[in-house]
């Protein structure tokens, strides 16, 4: 290994979304050094540019609405599985984040009278569910309206920060030493070099593992890379069995129904008479039962009849820039999954879910410390926060509450441990697990092992889930991830000479397969159903024998899962 460059500063941040910028503006007001590391290009990278509504309570909503009651919404919605410390900050906090986007240039959808439009989304008590708006003409940039103007708001308010941003950086390990998180390794894919950062705190927000599925909303980049070194590191992480699915990729626009193979409009069977009063969890089921008992295409899809629309309401249409375009050029409406063309005038059209949110992932405090001092996080990458499913509204307040919080913590802690050390065999055996990797795999080959991975989480553990199901494809991904061992424990590389975007790529594989391992275990030891968690075989939730949260944690290399009881503080079934 030759000389690691290593880059110093008092909080790194991994991650280029909300979540990142906003911890990012936080920790430098509070007097931090702070450099923000992402696998992609800042402001096109991660999922919040792709956000709609936002659920807050504030003047603009219902007289009658209070935090407690958006507390108990989110927490019931999610089974009572959520951290109600951590929902309880979210609902109270809500309405600064809202008001200091204002006060940063972000407008809002809003009545003919000049108040901001309130809407009432489904599984909310009140409306309080509003739409930010870019404060200016509406610009022509991916993603949707409420996120762009977000997102360019946050990237003024680095920019007038000077805060250091380096682009195109992949996270590869977290580095400890004496107990506590120093740093991380990372791939420089722009100069093919291997490098690590040394600082007084970290902040993860590399946002979800949807990819561990062939079909999934989010961005390329959301790999479970934060997991997976956090785990690695012996963090621990907690509900990593569950992800949200959305109905269809092409959306489910005014006027149009889903039908099966038969040609039978079907949602009603499940009681679902209403789009707008309906879950995106209540369509999905309805959705995913039809797929599981064999009324779907033999590609697992269902289709959509667009014969009402032309008499539907096109304000109601969905919030990208350009909905009719995006399903023309694109087949979808998310970044993370592109499906074949979509005329809405030539007749009815294929469609079917996509994973996409994984509620699992780091464990943190109030103070969105992980379990190791030294980590913190926010966004995605984080788990138990909500329990096992959220009502439209929260993702971006989940971004900027606990973003913020983050990158306060984290400066406060990097200024009381001061100067910190590296620990030079860490990030040795970080760099011979990354130039293991490369060895022996070209293009054909890591696409066949991708393949593998997403085509095993998609057979055997979509939207309703069995244990059968379970079992056979935590089978097949354990023996992936062997054959993957195998190949990665000859003699470690010296140096690597290849493309530092490629081998990212690479060393995307054994973080999914980690975070799918993961998952599956989990899902196995979940014996009901809840939120977004669906199994055949356990239809129901038992409060008497799951409420209770998963816990794994690594010790002596190997995984540890514990079922741990959730503290109803404020609220129970």
């Amino acid at each position: 290994m030759d000389r690691v460059n290593v880059i110093e500063t008092d909080v790194l941040i991994v991650g280029g979304g909300g979540a990142a910028c906003r911890a990012a503006i936080e920790a430098h007001d509070a007097g931090a050094d702070v450099l923000v590391i992402l696998k992609g290009t800042f402001g096109h990278s991660g999922c919040s540019r792709y956000v709609g509504t936002n659920a807050a309570v504030g003047p603009w909503g219902d007289e009658n609405d209070t935090p407690e009651s958006a507390m108990k919404d989110l927490l019931a919605h999610g089974g009572f599985l959520g951290n109600q410390e951590l929902v309880k900050i979210l609902t109270e906090e809500s309405a600064a984040r809202i008001e200091e986007l204002a006060e940063w240039g972000v407008d809002f959808e809003r009545n003919e009278d000049g108040s901001i439009a309130i809407t009432h989304a489904a599984a909310h008590t009140y409306p309080r569910n509003l739409t930010l708006k870019p404060n200016g003409p509406d610009p022509q940039a991916d993603g949707y309206l409420p996120g762009i103007a977000m997102m360019d708001a946050l990237m003024a308010q680095m920019d007038s920060r000077g805060i250091r941003v380096m682009n195109d950086v992949a996270l590869v390990d977290l580095l400890s030493n004496d107990g506590r998180i120093v740093g991380a390794t990372a791939i420089d894919c722009r100069a093919s070099k291997f490098i690590a950062f040394k600082a007084g705190a970290t902040i993860l927000a590399t946002g979800t593992y949807s990819h561990v599925y062939s079909r999934a909303s989010t961005s390329l980049e959301e790999t479970g890379d934060g997991q997976a070194a956090a785990f690695r590191a012996g963090v621990e992480l907690i509900d990593m069995e569950n992800t949200q699915f959305i109905p269809s990729w092409t959306g489910i626009p005014p006027g149009s129904a889903p039908v099966n193979v038969l040609g039978e409009q079907f949602l009603e069977h499940y009681g679902v008479t209403g789009l707008e009063a309906k879950t995106k969890e209540d369509v999905v089921f309805a959705i995913g039962t039809e797929i599981r008992e064999g009324r779907a295409t033999e590609r697992g899809t269902i289709f959509i009849d667009p014969t009402g629309l032309e008499n539907a309401d096109t304000k109601k249409m969905p919030f990208p820039l350009r909905y009719e375009t995006n399903l023309r050029e694109d087949g979808s409406l998310y970044p993370g999954f592109r499906g074949e063309s979509v005329d809405l005038n030539g007749g009815r059209f294929e469609s079917g879910p996509l994973a996409h949110t994984t509620t699992g992932g780091i464990k943190i405090n109030a103070q969105c410390e992980a379990s190791i001092p030294g980590l913190y996080a926010a966004g995605g990458v984080v788990g138990g926060l909500y329990g096992h499913a959220r009502p439209e509204g929260f993702t971006v307040m989940i971004t900027l509450v606990f973003g913020r919080r983050a990158g306060m913590f984290a400066a406060q802690g990097a200024k009381d441990i001061g100067e910190v050390q590296l620990d030079d065999t860490a990030i040795r055996a970080s760099f011979d697990r990354a130039a293991g990797v490369v060895g022996g795999l070209d293009d054909e080959g890591l696409e066949v092992l991708r393949s593998g991975i997403s085509a095993t989480m998609t057979k055997y553990a979509w939207v309703i889930k069995d244990e059968y199901g379970l079992t056979s494809g935590l089978d097949r991904i354990r023996k992936l991830a062997h054959a993957e061992h195998q190949r990665t424990t000859g003699p470690q590389a010296e140096a690597v000479s290849v493309d530092g975007f490629a081998w990212t790529k690479v060393l995307e594989v054994p973080n999914l397969l980690l975070c799918a391992e993961l998952m599956l275990m989990g899902a196995i030891e979940r014996k009901d159903s809840r939120g977004a968690f669906f199994r055949a075989d356990y239809p129901d939730a038992d409060n008497e024998g799951w409420l209770k949260n998963i816990i794994h944690r690594r010790i002596d290399g190997q995984t540890v899962m514990d079922a741990v009881p959730v503290d109803l503080r404020y609220c129970s079934p």
